[in-house]
C-alpha cells in the first residue's frame, strides 16, 4: 500500500494508494535508522509537528499514556521517538501523526494507532505483539478512535501488513514520499539509490 510512485507505471490507476505484486527488499541494516538521521529535515511537513486535526500527537509521553509506562515497545520505533526524527519524513497525501484515542485488543496482541491521510479515508496502524513481535498495519477504518455515530465511514476492520517492523514501513515511507516530491514537485533527478528503487517494483495492482 503505497502512493502513487513516480516511474512505477502506476499512471493508468486513478487512485492515491495503489497495491503492487512486488515490493523492493528494504535495506539489512533498516533497523538502525541511520538512513534517517541523515535524512533532510523537513519541518514544514505535517508530519513534523502536532496536526490540529490530531486527537493525540505523536510522542514518548502520549505512548507510554496509551500502552502503560512498563510496556515494551519495538527498539526501531522507541529510537524513531526518543531521536525526534519525524521531521525527516515527508507526505505526498498531508498525511499526519495522531495516536487515536485508546489502543484496540486483537488476536495476539494490541494495535496502536499511528498515522491517518489527510482525508481520514486510510490509517496505519502498529501491532504489539505480546510476544514481542511488530508490523505496521494498514486499513480503511479508524481503529482507536471513539466512534461517531453520524460518521457514515465507519466499516469492519480490515487490514493488510503493510510492513514487517516499523522501520520498514518507515523507510519505504521515505522513499515512495521522497521519489515523489524530487520527480513530481521538485523536478529533480533521481539518485542512483532511488531509481534502483522503482526500477524493482512489480506491476502496480488497483485497490
Amino acid at each position: 500500500m503505497t502512493i502513487q510512485v513516480p516511474g512505477t507505471s502506476t499512471e493508468r490507476i486513478l487512485a492515491t494508494y495503489v497495491g503492487y505484486d512486488e515490493l523492493p527488499p528494504a535495506p539489512a541494516d533498516v533497523a538502525d535508522l541511520q538512513w534517517l538521521r541523515d535524512a533532510p529535515r523537513h519541518p514544514e511537513d505535517y508530519l513534523a509537528s502536532a496536526s490540529s486535526d490530531a486527537v493525540r500527537d505523536l510522542s514518548v509521553q502520549a505512548v507510554a499514556d496509551l500502552l502503560g509506562d512498563r510496556a515494551t515497545v519495538p527498539d526501531d520505533f522507541a529510537r524513531f521517538l526518543d531521536e525526534g526524527l519525524r521531521d525527516r519524513l515527508r507526505s505526498a497525501t498531508d498525511s499526519y501523526f495522531d495516536l487515536g484515542d485508546f489502543t484496540v485488543a486483537v488476536e495476539g496482541g494490541r494495535l496502536l494507532h499511528l498515522i491517518s491521510d489527510s482525508q481520514w479515508v486510510y490509517h496505519w496502524l502498529l501491532y504489539l505483539a505480546d510476544d514481542g513481535t511488530s508490523a505496521v498495519l494498514g486499513t480503511t477504518s479508524p481503529t482507536g478512535f471513539t466512534p461517531d455515530p453520524d460518521d457514515d465511514r465507519q466499516q469492519p476492520n480490515e487490514y493488510v501488513v503493510v510492513a514487517n517492523s516499523f522501520a520498514e514501513f518507515t523507510w519505504r515511507w521515505w522513499m515512495d514520499n521522497e521519489t515523489f516530491y524530487q520527480v513530481a514537485v521538485e523536478k529533480t533527478p533521481l539518485t542512483p539509490t532511488q531509481q534502483s528503487y522503482v526500477a524493482q517494483y512489480g506491476p502496480p495492482i488497483s485497490l
